[in-house]
């Protein structure tokens, strides 16, 4: 990797053959959202790796300088992907089989990847810091248990030093949030005092039901929050009802979803953190979410702090959170905007959900 003075980096990356009875006939670079939008235009050209004289496998790009992505290597061995590309489900399938980089340290557990699988991460010199997310030797380990209630299934996370009353975060996607151990996160805030006491709600399943199903639905999903999940936490903890002191965080139609519910219960969730939300929605039956409306609900008003990010690599869902974001800022919401250079990408949100909690925990 080589850095520039005009805000560049210029990034090889490499493969070597690791089966010659076999041999590759391409390797593609998968670099999350990027490479997702370039299979839908049709040409997947710049991510395509070539074979040098030597054998190994090479691709060069130039990126910004603050980037920050995860990423894997498609090793396809029975075609190309020049020209006509595969349909979605055999891309699918290429995608399913795609490996970490060898030569890279640097890795995040499973994601938003194909059959959950781990990436390998670029980061590059002016990424956002991310100072909380990695795992400390000697950090006071806070308490993790997992319940169930009602059909649903979560976690919560008590920091490790008691105290006698705790702010609260709802993570909607707790699973994954698990997965790729934002315990440590936690951990890390508590150990810091960079946030108030605070106990982490981590949603697995809803009410027994798909992610997106529940999700798009708030008559489900809030009943099966506010009677549910919170009243089987609050019994056994002394955890606020200040909803200036309750926090939804969410990702994509978690984002969604969670500026719905505070919009829905501003007497319960005073705080919102949304990353890459899918403002971009329209609903398709009557009991969805519908995004337009939900951003002239804020238009007219709805008392909530917010943070919010999303990543310039984003596309439509990036024009439609700068919408909402405009919206805020028009109406004097007190709101944290800002826009990453990455995709819709957990290598990133991670750094974001520390920074959120810090700044919409800490009584402005």
């Amino acid at each position: 990797m080589t850095f520039d003075d005009a805000g560049t980096c210029q990034v090889t990356f490499t493969w070597t053959e690791d089966d010659p009875e076999n041999p590759a006939r391409e390797v593609l670079l998968r670099l999350l959202t990027a490479v997702d939008f370039a299979y839908e235009d049709g040409d997947l050209a710049g991510f395509l790796f070539e074979r040098g004289a030597d054998g190994v496998w090479r691709r060069e790009m130039e990126v910004s300088s603050d980037v920050r992505a995860s990423y894997q290597f498609c090793v396809v061995r029975d075609r190309s992907l020049r020209g006509d590309l595969p349909a979605e489900e055999e891309f699918r399938k290429i995608l399913s089989s795609s490996i970490l980089d060898p030569d890279n340290p640097v890795t995040i557990g499973p994601s938003t990847w194909p059959a959950n699988a781990g990436a390998s991460v670029l980061e590059l010199p002016d990424a956002l810091p991310q100072p909380w997310y990695a795992r400390r030797e000697g950090v006071p380990r806070g308490t993790v248990e997992r319940h169930e209630a009602a059909g649903s299934t979560f976690w919560t996370h008590v920091p490790a030093a008691p105290a006698d009353h705790y702010a609260l975060a709802v993570l909607f996607d707790g699973d994954t949030w698990m997965t790729i151990d934002g315990v440590s996160t936690l951990d890390n805030l508590a150990a810091d005092g960079v946030i108030p006491p605070t106990v982490t709600v981590l949603l697995d399943s809803i009410g027994g039901r798909e992610r997106d199903d529940i999700l798009l639905r708030p008559a489900a999903l809030l009943p099966a929050l506010l009677d549910d999940i919170l009243p089987t936490v609050t019994r056994r903890l002394p955890v606020t009802g200040d909803p200036a002191e309750s926090l939804l965080c969410g990702q994509s139609f978690g984002g969604l979803a969670a500026a719905e519910i505070a919009r829905l219960a501003p007497d319960r969730f005073g705080l919102l953190l949304t990353q890459s939300g899918s403002f971009w929605r329209s609903a398709t039956a009557p009991d969805e979410i519908d995004a337009p409306e939900l951003l002239r609900a804020y238009e007219r008003g709805v008392p909530v702090r917010v943070f919010q990010e999303v990543g310039t690599w984003e596309r439509r869902l990036l024009d439609r959170n700068r919408a909402f974001h405009q919206i805020l800022a028009d109406r004097g919401y007190d709101v944290t905007y800002r826009e990453y250079e990455g995709g819709h990408d957990y290598a990133c949100w991670r750094g974001g959900l520390a920074d959120g909690l810090i700044t919409l925990l800490t009584k402005p």
